[in-house]
């Protein structure tokens, strides 16, 4: 896949890379200067980190992003949902389907883990 096909380009400076500011032109902070977006996993993590930021310097969080930060939990319990259901359909001797069922249940905390046989 050719870099146009994964990138999307910036529409808060158009691809140029650019922003105007009060104190001359700096690099774009929704692409960082590239003129492109960055895949959605690293504008989430650049998203968190700018609400931590917030969060430590004391600033209020706007509801914008409480709703954006709540979106993104629902959509990642649902993904694991649907992992856990899938990996519930494999039959593999190997047990993974086990062991991804129990990983994604730690995160999403759906049941309570069941004690297993007494080794005594």
């Amino acid at each position: 896949m050719s870099r146009e096909q994964t990138s999307k380009q910036c529409m808060s400076c158009l691809g140029s890379g650019e922003a105007a500011t009060d104190y001359g032109v700096v690099d774009c902070p929704d692409c960082g200067g590239a003129g492109t977006l960055p895949p959605r996993n690293v504008r989430i993590e650049w998203r968190a980190a700018d609400i931590e930021r917030a969060l430590e310097a004391g600033r209020p969080i706007e509801p914008e992003h409480v709703r954006w930060l709540l979106a993104e939990l629902r959509s990642a319990r649902s993904a694991l949902t649907s992992v856990m259901a899938l990996a519930h359909d494999t039959g593999d001797p190997d047990a993974i389907g086990l062991r991804i069922r129990f990983t994604a249940n730690r995160a999403l905390g759906l049941y309570e883990p069941a004690a297993g046989p007494s080794t005594e």
